[in-house]
């Protein structure tokens, strides 16, 4: 692990030390984001006490800016405020540096692994969608994606594309969002936590005449702290997607294997196809779960569409159908939703 540390920093200092390293300007920052209100009404048969419909909000307000110093290295910042109160009132937040040697990131950020990942697009937004969706109206969270650590504190590194291929690890001391500026040395005896995780990503990107074609896979590894009643050996995942574009179609699909920390394999693979054309796009997207540790599975589909209506808004509708058998405990049963959204960028 200290290779790791050492080979990252030594990286740094590379692009830092040669003369006239000063920039011209400091940073400045700039605001953007985007604010997503989704309206949604089903049929859940798990318990009659719930209310059928309800309405959802979620949003964020980035703070981005770089600068460029007078020996090629450049500099920048990203926090991202969550634009509704929640128990993450601030998202995303690191600084990176990036030069001919690659690109590094420093702070609470996702892995190399997760942000490396292609599988298939949501047929509506990815607001919605059955992978890593920012609404789950059944209360249920599914992604392909490694997602081990989230917003963790790490430190990544991204070599330089090459012949369309880029490789990025990821290392996280201690998988936890708190801030830790005061708080001194965490402990590395917390039952059924993860510790020292390294996350790796590999993609190859690549255009031929009008297809493009985008591959990912990643891998996760984590020291297990101290045994819990549900987590008992150091935990692993691993996954692969696809996706390929041609003439208005996006057609893709991933697999991933998250062994849980305790040798029961958690499976999800899905499948989905987009077009579209001018302002509109419709699509539809298939996942599957299956967990060994409950026997429980799970087949969700969204048939879905949007239309873009100005810069950066539009709205977006769909029908989603659940079936849900022991993978966990909301929503069980079939589930049945139809939802309206609408989502702006600024």
């Amino acid at each position: 692990m200290n290779k790791l540390l050492l080979g990252t920093t030594a990286l740094v200092a590379a692009g830092m030390i040669s003369s006239g390293a000063m920039a011209a300007d400091k940073i400045k920052l700039g605001v953007g984001g985007y604010f997503q209100v989704s309206i949604a009404a089903g049929d859940q048969d798990d318990d009659e006490n719930k209310r059928q419909h309800l309405i959802s909000e979620e949003g964020e307000i980035h703070f981005k800016g770089s600068t460029t110093l007078d020996n090629g290295l450049k500099v920048g910042i990203d926090v991202q405020l969550e634009a509704e109160t929640c128990g993450d009132q601030i998202d995303e937040h690191f600084m990176w540096m990036s030069g001919g040697f690659g690109r590094i990131q420093l702070g609470a950020e996702n892995s190399a692994a997760y942000l490396m990942a292609y599988a298939s697009a949501a047929p509506s937004h990815w607001s919605h969608g059955v992978n890593s969706p920012n609404f789950s109206h059944t209360g249920i969270a599914l992604t392909t994606a490694i997602d081990m650590t989230s917003d963790s504190d790490k430190i990544t590194y991204f070599t330089p594309r090459m012949a369309g291929f880029q490789v990025g690890v990821s290392y996280t001391p201690e998988n936890d969002e708190t801030p830790s500026s005061y708080r001194g040395f965490p402990s590395d005896n917390d039952p059924g936590q993860q510790g020292e995780i390294i996350e790796v990503g590999v993609n190859y990107v690549n255009k031929f005449d009008n297809v493009s074609l985008a591959i990912s896979g990643g891998y996760a590894a984590g020291s297990l702290e101290a045994a819990s009643a549900t987590v008992d050996d150091d935990q692993t995942q691993w996954n692969v997607g696809a996706q390929v574009g041609f003439a208005g179609f996006t057609i893709g699909g991933a697999y991933k294997v998250d062994d849980q920390g305790m040798d029961e394999d958690e499976t999800t693979y899905k499948v989905g196809v987009r077009y579209a054309t001018g302002p509109w796009g419709v699509g539809v997207q298939y996942t599957n779960v299956e967990n060994d540790a409950n026997d429980g599975e799970l087949d969700a589909v969204e048939i879905g569409g949007s239309y873009a209506f100005g810069p950066g808004m539009l709205v977006m509708a769909g029908i989603q159908f659940w079936d849900n058998d022991g993978i966990s405990a909301n929503s069980q049963g079939d589930s049945t939703i139809v939802f309206l959204g609408t989502h702006v960028a600024f």
